[in-house]
């Protein structure tokens, strides 16, 4: 019995300092020379790279990073709905919003009159979300990223498994799913991959295209992409890795968004930077109509709905 008791110990710490190690060195951080760098308007930077070898697997990954003391730039959602379109695809989003770059956003389930699963507040409106998730569903909705009336970034997770209540302190805001990571520290679910239903192990645990959304200690905001579901090329990411590159990109908050065949980024400058795995080619071309997405706009372009 005390053997047996030794080797479950020995065991525990040996997966922790490996897990420590494989934290601290597995990813690049936001000043690494790897990356591919592009100024896209002042305060906002793409980063990309293709890594050959990431968590044992090739990767494709895109950063948007957004400078939200020193940038005038301002990061908004916005539906295809507020543009006459019941979905829409990111490029077309991006660009008849007039913004600088735009991603895909929250998860787009229930009817077509609900804009998001979660949250969604535009400009201090509510506008129609799915409050609640089936069982199998339940983290679909469970955290969001508001801006307040400064243009901070704020996250926060869902009371219970409905939302009721309407953030007051944020004049926008998106539910997305699962919490990554809250005050520096990877989110425990996400880190002990402590998932209920088989819908959330498949969502979660085995590796999928992903976007995500995060903010830095020194107020950078942080936009992701992952590509997946390219074997060869972009294996895409669980949870788990997901959070634990964000760590190493200096977030203290990050959630999870909508991802899979939804994950794309779209810049004014170059068109779709990813590669969308819809059409199950690496390329540009496999993209999905969405309901809503992030769009970053110079204040110029701010709509006021």
């Amino acid at each position: 019995m005390i053997k047996t008791k030794t080797f479950i110990l020995t065991y525990i710490y040996l997966t922790l300092f490996l897990q420590f190690l494989w934290s601290a060195d597995c990813c690049p951080d936001l000043d690494d020379k790897s990356w591919s760098r592009e100024h896209l308007t002042p305060g906002v930077e793409l980063l990309r790279q293709h890594f050959d070898d990431l968590f044992g697997a090739p990767q494709f990954v895109n950063v948007l990073s957004i400078d939200l003391q020193e940038s005038d730039v301002m990061t908004r959602f916005a539906t295809a709905k507020q543009l006459g379109e019941d979905r829409m695809t990111i490029p077309e989003l991006g660009a008849q919003s007039g913004a600088i770059s735009a991603i895909n956003g929250g998860f787009g389930h229930g009817g077509p009159e609900k804009m998001n699963s979660g949250i969604l507040k535009i400009d201090s409106e509510i506008l129609p979300f799915l409050k609640e998730e089936p069982d199998e569903l339940h983290f679909v909705g469970g955290s969001a990223v508001g801006f307040d009336a400064q243009g901070m970034w704020h996250f926060r997770l869902r009371n219970g498994t409905r939302w009721e209540d309407d953030w007051e302190e944020v004049e926008h805001a998106l539910a997305g799913g699962h919490m990554l990571i809250s005050k520096g520290e990877i989110y425990h679910i996400v880190g002990n991959e402590v998932y209920v239903t088989d819908r959330e192990t498949n969502h979660a645990g085995r590796r999928h295209p992903r976007t995500a959304i995060g903010l830095t200690s020194d107020s950078t905001g942080i936009l992701i992409t992952v590509d997946g579901r390219h074997p060869s090329n972009a294996e895409g990411m669980t949870l788990h890795e997901l959070a634990l590159f964000m760590q190493n990109l200096g977030c203290v908050y990050a959630i999870n968004l909508d991802g899979g065949g939804s994950t794309t980024m779209w810049t004014s400058h170059h068109g779709v930077v990813n590669h969308p795995s819809g059409n199950q080619r690496f390329d540009s071309e496999g993209l999905r109509a969405l309901k809503n997405g992030i769009i970053i706009l110079a204040p110029e372009n701010v709509p006021h709905y």
